[in-house]
């Protein structure tokens, strides 16, 4: 079927996604150029993603607060970065905005959790238990209305309802034009823009188990992938076990203290072998499964006793439960320089469609962290390029024309897809040990192949660009000092 394309009005800086790096790019950009025309596009009208909307209903970020701390996150970022692909710039830019980023948020009057002295409680963080320069942000609903009402009062736009289906780029490697969106009811609009930031969130969501926030497509990787991005670290995807009933967040460790056990399909109690219980000496440190860690091996055995979707019998105290390796947040995305821009020109990146100020590993609290600082960035260098760079119209109704024909609306096929891709990544894609990367590629290929929906498109390449860098990756306890800062790229 085809469709009218009708256009949206041009703007200066178009923002993808309305999460926490979308809308502090918002801000920053009309911050930096008053009076520019930014318009921010999200399929929800409400709190999104894994920073508004996330299970846990607060935030971490991760704050150093003088050069001592700074120095400590950088050195601490960059190694738990490994064996993935890090610019320890980037790792600097966070390191050195984060507190100004957060007094910005105070100044909306969105203050984080404070001590006894109304000073912000400092709190230990994943891979760093034994710092305190995590602060917690609580009621999300209300810090996306502040930054939401901001963004108005200096003159943003905002378009809910609308999913990206496309980046729009001129032939033969030339900008990005804009992006090809949808709204609910199939409708079909060209989003024309000077300059455009991804910021959509990442790929946890396509998963079968997952702790994703509830809003997004899961397919931001795909669209910039397609749009010619570079792309890294796209196999590192944050994993959690959880519980599979409750869905909430279960500690592997337990297992190596004694305070639950492992069964196998039969019923019977499964020991820890020696050098695995040794191994996991640290698990309790991080709740995320680490990369490139000795202790990856604990969770490594569960999957060895799980059965085919990643589930392992659990039994703590008198009850026994199912625990499945969930994913929870992504660590790649496109490769960006200090100022937020991809090698696609007039394209940026932030948030979960992002890397390289994180690696296989990331901080706790640094992925919110890095929202604010990069979603900053990202924003003042768009709407300031947007201004004095000479950027010719070009056809971006021919372009959005072509990009319909070749990928029509089929939602029965979206809909297939989407199940497929769940089902296909949660069996061939969790960390097992020697996986293999073929079959879970040859069955994506597959479904590339025959897609002719937009949206089925961009989530199967989502998928494929787990697939992909997960063939070049590391196997997940590779020693993290073993591996070179090469990056494992896909595009």
């Amino acid at each position: 079927m085809d469709f009218d394309i009708n256009t949206l009005p041009p703007c200066d800086v178009l923002i993808l996604g309305a999460g926490l790096a979308g809308l502090c790019a918002a801000r920053a950009a009309l911050a930096a150029v008053p009076g520019a025309a930014v318009t921010v596009v999200a399929p929800w009208p409400g709190p999104t993603g894994s920073s508004f909307a996330n299970r846990n209903g607060r935030l971490g970020l991760h704050v150093p607060a003088d050069d001592a701390a700074r120095e400590a996150f950088c050195r601490e970022a960059t190694a738990l970065g490994r064996p993935g692909f890090v610019r320890p710039d980037l790792v600097a830019a966070l390191a050195d905005e984060a507190a100004a980023r957060c007094r910005e948020l105070e100044e909306l009057g969105l203050s984080p959790r404070r001590d006894a002295d109304g000073h912000p409680a400092g709190q230990p963080s994943c891979f760093s238990p034994h710092s305190r320069r995590a602060v917690i942000l609580e009621d999300l609903p209300a810090a996306f209305d502040a930054l939401h009402r901001r963004v108005t009062s200096l003159g943003g736009r905002f378009s809910p309802g609308l999913t990206a289906l496309s980046l729009l780029r001129d032939p033969d490697g030339g900008r990005v034009r804009g992006a090809l969106v949808e709204d609910y009811a199939g409708r079909r609009f060209v989003a024309p823009a000077r300059e455009t930031i991804a910021a959509m969130g990442g790929t946890a969501g396509l998963w079968l188990y997952n702790q994703a926030g509830r809003g997004g497509s899961g397919w931001g990787h795909g669209m910039l992938a397609e749009a010619g991005a570079d792309m890294a670290n796209t196999a590192f995807m944050q994993w959690m076990w959880m519980d599979s009933a409750t869905r909430r967040f279960w500690p592997v460790w337990r297992l190596a203290t004694g305070e639950a056990v492992l069964r196998d399909d039969a019923g019977r109690s499964v020991a820890l072998p020696g050098d695995v219980r040794t191994a996991a000496a640290g698990r309790e440190g991080h709740c995320p499964l680490g990369h490139g860690l000795a202790d990856a091996a604990l969770d490594r055995f569960v999957l060895d006793h799980a059965d085919g979707l990643g589930i392992a019998a659990i039994t703590e105290g008198e009850a026994t439960f199912q625990a499945v390796l969930a994913a929870h947040a992504a660590n790649g995305g496109a490769v960006i320089d200090a100022t937020g821009a991809t090698d696609v020109p007039g394209l940026f990146a932030a948030g979960e469609c992002a890397t390289g100020m994180h690696g296989a590993n990331r901080l706790g609290g640094a992925m919110a962290t890095a929202c604010l600082v990069f979603g900053a960035r990202a924003g003042r260098a768009a709407a300031l390029r947007a201004k004095d760079a000479a950027v010719e119209a070009g056809d971006i109704r021919g372009l959005a024309a072509s990009d319909a024909r070749a990928c029509r609306r089929d939602m029965r096929q979206r809909g297939e897809a989407r199940r497929q891709v769940a089902d296909a990544l949660q069996r061939l894609g969790l960390p097992r040990r020697d996986a293999d990367p073929e079959p879970l590629l040859a069955r994506l290929e597959s479904l590339e192949a025959a897609a002719v929906d937009a949206g089925a498109a961009s989530l199967v390449a989502a998928a494929l660009c787990f697939a992909r860098g997960k063939a070049c990756a590391p196997p997940v306890d590779s020693p993290a000092q073993a591996v070179t800062d090469a990056p494992c790229v896909s595009s």
